[in-house]
């Protein structure tokens, strides 16, 4: 058994055929059948069962793959630190965020990092969790920071941060700024929803279906700053992540309530590939974006504690 077979089961797994398998690896398909084979009897069991549409993993191909994927992960993590040992911190990041993140904290952690590691080329992309993730699976982005990630196989996640949700208002709907409400006895409201691409719109369609929330009318904006500008000028409201409006509490144009009745969190993961361990440019880049949330969640937590609306 060696790396080459590995990387050939591997592939062959995670794409559930021969062909498919032999495409994305650039070989001809009789040469990958044959590593498969000489690898099942070179660990002396069958890791596939042969199909007309392809191929399923025994069960023990199942374990084994668990094991492969340590391995390959562990060999990249080796080669990656002596990049980074011969050369220094540099190279090409391409990173996705999801819209929440780049309006709350990225303007914040990105000048910091670029005087940091000026020899790191930076691209930030920004798109909703569902895309973001399929572009880390196919190699596009080093990493990304998602909502509620699809699992997959090859794709490593953890939770990165936690924060609560809040209601953002226009002036218009007569709200007082950062007094706690209780979605339940409220008025029917006119809401601000993302798309269905967006994880928050099923968060908050459960809300409305189980009658926790009355709306008056709904209107869709597919896009953050779109919805905050809109808002400004209206007399319509969205459920945010505090992150969204933290930093711009003290403006006055737009008004923010805690939401005393809706204990839903929203949770930020990381996300990439287990092939592709983070870089030390990525894994810096996670670090800062990670204390940025963290701090956004303790800042919000003093404006509740300092504010006596809040605190009755």
């Amino acid at each position: 058994m060696d790396l080459k077979q590995i990387r050939a089961f591997v592939a062959v797994f995670e794409g559930g055929s021969i062909n498919s398998a032999a495409a994305n690896l650039r070989v001809a398909q009789p040469s990958l059948s044959l590593q498969i084979k000489n690898l099942e009897e070179s660990v002396g069991v069958k890791l596939f069962e042969r199909h007309a549409r392809g191929v399923h993993p025994t069960a023990a191909g199942e374990r084994f793959y668990d094991d492969c994927r340590r391995i390959l992960g562990d060999v990249e993590n080796a080669a990656q630190n002596m990049r980074e040992f011969a050369s220094g911190v540099s190279g090409a990041l391409d990173v996705g965020l999801i819209p929440t993140v780049t309006k709350g904290v990225l303007a914040e952690v990105l000048p910091a990092y670029m005087e940091a590691l000026p020899n790191v080329d930076v691209r930030v992309v920004e798109a909703y969790s569902g895309s973001l993730t399929s572009w880390v699976m196919s190699g596009e982005l080093d990493f990304a920071l998602v909502t509620e990630p699809p699992r997959h196989d090859g794709l490593e996640m953890r939770v990165l941060s936690t924060e609560p949700l809040a209601m953002i208002s226009g002036r218009k709907t007569g709200l007082i700024h950062l007094e706690p409400v209780q979605l339940q006895r409220m008025p029917p409201v006119k809401l601000v929803l993302p798309s269905s691409q967006h994880s928050l719109r099923a968060i908050i369609e459960r809300y409305i279906k189980l009658g926790d929330i009355k709306v008056e009318r709904i209107i869709e904006i597919d896009g953050l700053f779109g919805s905050l500008e809109f808002i400004r000028h209206s007399d319509f409201s969205a459920i945010l992540p505090v992150t969204t409006i933290v930093r711009d509490l003290d403006q006055g144009d737009v008004i923010v309530n805690p939401l005393e009745d809706m204990q839903t969190t929203f949770e930020y993961f990381l996300v990439h590939q287990t092939q592709r361990p983070l870089s030390a440019a990525a894994r810096e880049l996670v670090t800062r974006l990670e204390e940025a949330l963290r701090h956004t969640a303790e800042a919000w937590a003093d404006v509740l504690r300092k504010t006596p609306l809040a605190a009755e």
